[in-house]
């Protein structure tokens, strides 16, 4: 049961469920009551997935379970939404939110900090919770695609937003399930082809020479569904040295079987850009370009109460580092040249009960990575990849994954514990425990706590780069912490609202720091590095108020860092959003016009060395800021024209030291929607 409209929440109640259409959790913001159900539901509605999977098999066994409250937004398969905070946002949001990229979007939902350097995409960093990029696990479809040599590379994912389904956003530590990386929280982005015939062109431009051109396709038939996407984009630059151009190809493909689903995807990414100070500002005229090679193929069988899902993977990235774009210094050795490969196979199973359910499951996974900067000396130098260049140096590593988990539901009570074994032939073995409890005080209001602890390994970048002004440590250490979470979630049919409070203690946390008095960056562990923190989350259904609003959504929140003692200059880890405040409002009016708008305030930690030129810089403050970004349209049966205005307040503001970000950006874009 689909619901059309998005901001429509309605409250149901069931005795019985069986082989209906309604047997899958697919209705957006409804509050479910359930008494008896088959289990053709959302199995990863309850506290504990399985390694993130992007749907549910139908089961076609009756199973009795202890009425429970299912917030059935949408089915989150990064964690349960009754115990933790997760967002999701759907594919409907998608559409109203006033975004290009998945960084931009990213940035309006759920008071995420995006540390952007290149605009529309080009290169931004998730940060959550006062962590820091490389303590965000990013997954697609449930697959682990984090970037070994660093955090900068995670969102160098060949996918478009109308490929994208949902976004599942788990805010907190996720280790305990998906390994090192989910630290403060994880990512996970689900494409999923569509069972009709119909197809999407879109041609976005604007000023500052951009372009954004986008065809997709989707595919079905009989058992079999597709979907296929090419996008082009590409400017001039808002300042010199910000150009950039980015091809981006992907593909989804599912085949049902009589026990299961078969699928694959994979995707294509050629992106090259600008950099215009973004590593270090004394050399402004920076220049990268990446690659993204990434694919999986899986399968999903249900047999009886059991579901068993297995798959493999494989990632491929290389990155070319230019210092001088042109006229380099004549101390310049040439440009730093990189390539990982990641390659992996995991198994999952659960099985249900009219009690709870469990969860099993292991994940075998090879990182490695080739280049002239990063690593140990190689017997014998290997041919860039795509590149006039030789790589000499490389590392690797290899690790072993095995959890367990049980969920119980009784009384009202959702309680979930778990834990994990995790062996690196680098890093030994690391054990990573949660447990999680929730209570229904009413069909509406729903109290949380919990308790998880998880870790982060060093990348590649953090061992081991040298460069003018940074050097990495071969002796890092993994990085620890244990977070004390609490919470209430409040549903209702017109207002959804979350509250939570969380206490994360960290051990031997990896920054890139220095003394005031010196010049090059280096990392290291920091010995204790504590953060307190608050999540506020409120969405009002405003549909039926006749003011020509839909919905207002509220998202704040707060990360304090507890500074280590001493005096050392953080680069990363001490200049976290202390403030992230995000207010949207979606409105429509008569005859097909609508207006989306988002306000965001951000306070951030800090100061930074502002360089007025490459030997002078003076100490100073991260700028508060408020930004306004704008959509406003007019719908005619399947076109769709726009204008958006991004920083329409025309602010000026960093996200990253000394990387001036746009000011206001005001383009026109078209959407076709047609069916073969």
């Amino acid at each position: 049961m689909r619901m059309k409209n998005f901001f429509k929440s309605v409250t149901m109640r069931f005795s019985k469920w069986s082989h209906k259409g309604y047997g899958v959790f697919e209705s957006i913001r409804n509050v479910v009551n359930i008494g008896v159900l088959p289990l053709s539901y959302c199995l990863l509605a309850m506290p504990m997935a399985t390694f993130a999977q992007t749907d549910s098999v139908t089961v076609s066994k009756n199973v009795d379970i202890e009425e429970v409250v299912v917030n059935a937004r949408k089915k989150a398969s990064t964690y349960s939404e009754l115990t933790r905070v997760v967002s999701v946002v759907s594919r409907d949001e998608l559409g109203q939110r006033k975004a290009t990229s998945l960084g931009e979007l990213l940035e309006q939902v759920a008071a995420i900090d995006i540390r952007q350097r290149g605009t529309h995409g080009v290169q931004a960093d998730i940060n959550l919770r006062g962590g820091t990029f490389d303590q965000v696990l990013v997954l697609l479809n449930g697959i682990n695609v984090t970037d070994p040599q660093t955090g900068h590379h995670n969102l160098n994912i060949p996918v478009d937003l109308d490929a994208i389904e949902r976004i599942e956003i788990l805010q907190g530590p996720g280790a305990r399930e998906y390994g090192p990386g989910a630290f403060a929280g994880a990512i996970n982005i689900i494409t999923k082809p569509d069972g009709d015939n119909h197809g999407n062109l879109s041609v976005f431009a604007a000023e500052h020479g951009l372009l954004k051109s986008n065809l997709s396709q989707n595919i079905s038939k009989n058992n079999f569904k597709t979907f296929i996407s090419a996008s082009y984009d590409k400017s001039n630059g808002y300042i010199d040295n910000t150009d950039f151009k980015r091809l981006n190809l992907y593909s989804h493909s599912t085949y049902k079987l009589s026990n299961g689903e078969v699928y694959l995807f994979a995707g294509y990414q050629d992106k090259g850009f600008g950099a215009n100070s973004f590593y270090t500002p004394k050399f402004p005229n920076q220049y990268e370009a990446t690659k993204a090679l990434l694919g999986s193929f899986g399968y999903d069988m249900q047999m009886g109460y059991f579901t068993l899902k297995a798959a493999t993977y494989y990632r491929k990235h290389t990155d070319r580092f230019e210092l001088f774009r042109e006229n380099p210094a004549s101390w310049y050795t040439g440009h730093n040249y990189h390539a990982t490969d990641v390659y992996g196979v995991k198994m999952s199973g659960n099985r249900i009960y009219s009690w709870g359910k469990t969860d099993l499951g292991v994940e075998l996974r090879r990182e490695e990575i080739l280049s002239n900067k990063l690593g140990s000396e190689l017997v014998d130098s290997v041919k860039a990849w795509g590149e006039d260049a030789y790589y000499t140096k490389g590392d690797s590593r290899n690790s072993f994954i095995a959890f367990a988990s049980q969920a119980v539901y009784l009384n009202g009570f959702a309680i979930s514990a778990g834990g994990q074994f995790y062996h690196s032939n680098k890093f030994g073995n690391n054990w990573t425990w949660g447990v999680d409890l929730s209570y229904g005080l009413t069909s509406m209001l729903r109290p949380f706590a919990s308790v998880n602890r998880s870790f982060r390994l060093p990348t590649f970048t953090d061992l081991y780069y040298q460069g003018p002004t940074n050097m990495g440590n071969p002796n890092l250490k993994a990085e620890f912490a244990t977070t004390y979470e609490g919470g209430v979630k409040f549903n209702h049919k017109l207002v959804h609202s979350e509250l939570s409070f969380y206490y994360r203690e960290g051990n031997d946390i990896i920054d890139w720091v220095k003394a005031p008095s010196e010049m090059v960056w280096t990392t290291t562990n920091y010995t204790k590095l504590n953060t307190l923190g608050a999540n506020v989350y409120l969405s009002v259904n405003t549909t039926n108020l006749n003011f020509f609003t839909n919905k207002i959504s509220l998202s704040y929140s707060f990360a304090n860092n507890e500074k280590p003692k001493g005096d050392l200059d953080s680069y990363y880890v001490l200049d976290n959003l202390k403030h992230n405040l995000s207010i949207a409002g979606y409105h429509t009016f008569p005859k097909g016009f609508y207006l989306n708008w988002t306000l965001r305030y951000q306070e951030r930690y800090g100061e930074y060395l502002k360089y007025v030129d490459a030997s002078t810089s003076i100490q100073t403050p991260y700028p508060n800021v408020w930004l306004l970004d704008l959509r406003a349209g007019y719908s005619f049966k399947n076109i769709n024209v726009f204008v958006d205005a991004s920083n329409a307040l025309d602010q000026e503001y960093v996200d990253i030291a000394n990387v001036t970000q746009p000011g206001r950006w005001v383009g026109i874009g078209i959407n076709y929607n047609f069916n073969l």
